[in-house]
């Protein structure tokens, strides 16, 4: 179970490919208001995710997970759905229209990286399998390989509301090169953040080994997690959504005070990242959810 502490209490208890995902995003996609709001993950990821590390093949910096930078920049920008040419039909979200981190077994989401000055980066393509962990039903996270060989595969776990991080595993051709061990789990995001303000604090002891399993290395960390807006409409490549946006700051650890802030939309995951410290940013290009959305 999470150790888990509230700070503001809730008051009711490869670029050739990118030409064609570039242009998608002249062809916006609505989304309909979050379920339950009032009004917006890399260790991480849908996720590509991320803890902030900088072992993490996904990306350039080498976070824990697919994460990205922060920055001043805005791509991201407020739209107007009815300024859109789309006419295409995104309202519905399937089984997965109460849950900002959807997950199902097939599920695919690709991302597009680029610096705070617009360049693009790259890809980063993450796919979904249903696995079991531990006996309970999990979730393996994969991403694609990275310009050293490397990728990683997470497994990801729901506790309620919350989605967690429980274990990585970074791979190459000739084999794994690092384990790592999440207790009791590294909080992507929880479903029930819908209250602007609400902030909440998660410890855990993150557990790295070798490729073969060996010589542990022991860190406790922790990150403030602060609701910092809902219903914020974000315009990336796959489209325009309602969004939650969540600033993650790490409060214990190496790294502290170390900041992503992360946008996801209800039945379609994480729309887009930024990590400041790195001048990086994600955007949603595509999803493919098995009994969900799948744009654009």
């Amino acid at each position: 179970m999470h150790t888990r502490r509230a700070i503001h209490h809730r008051s009711w208890s490869g670029l050739s490919l990118l030409a064609p995902l570039l242009a998608s995003a002249a062809l916006g996609c609505n989304q309909p208001p979050p379920p339950g709001s009032s009004g917006t993950v890399g260790d991480d990821e849908t996720e590509a995710d991320t803890d902030g590390e900088t072992t993490d093949p996904s990306t350039s910096d080498g976070t824990d997970e697919p994460d990205t930078s922060d920055t001043e920049d805005t791509d991201a920008t407020t739209t107007d759905p009815d300024d859109t040419d789309d006419t295409s039909d995104t309202s519905d979200t399937g089984e997965f229209d109460d849950t900002l981190y959807p997950l199902a077994d097939g599920a695919t989401w690709t991302y597009i990286a680029k610096n705070t000055n617009g360049q693009v980066l790259g890809m980063e393509i993450v796919n979904t399998t249903e696995i079991d962990w531990e006996g309970e039903t999990a979730w393996m996270i994969v991403d694609n390989i990275n310009a050293k060989g490397e990728w990683t595969e997470s497994v990801i776990v729901r506790d309620g509301t919350l989605s967690s991080r429980v274990h990585k595993e970074i791979k190459s051709d000739s084999g794994t090169v690092m384990i790592v061990d999440y207790d009791p789990g590294f909080a992507r995001v929880d479903d029930s953040w819908d209250t602007v303000d609400f902030s909440e604090e998660f410890f855990y002891d993150r557990t790295e080994y070798d490729g073969n399993g060996l010589n542990p290395s022991v860190e406790a960390r922790a990150h403030i997690f602060t609701v910092k807006a809902v219903n914020e409409k974000i315009t990336v490549p796959a489209g325009t959504f309602d969004c939650v946006q969540v600033e993650r700051v790490r409060s214990a650890g190496g790294a502290a005070g170390e900041i992503v802030v992360s946008w996801y939309a209800y039945g379609v995951g994480k729309i887009r990242e930024e990590r400041p410290a790195d001048s990086r940013i994600e955007e949603l290009a595509s999803v493919s959810l098995p009994g969900g959305v799948d744009l654009p």
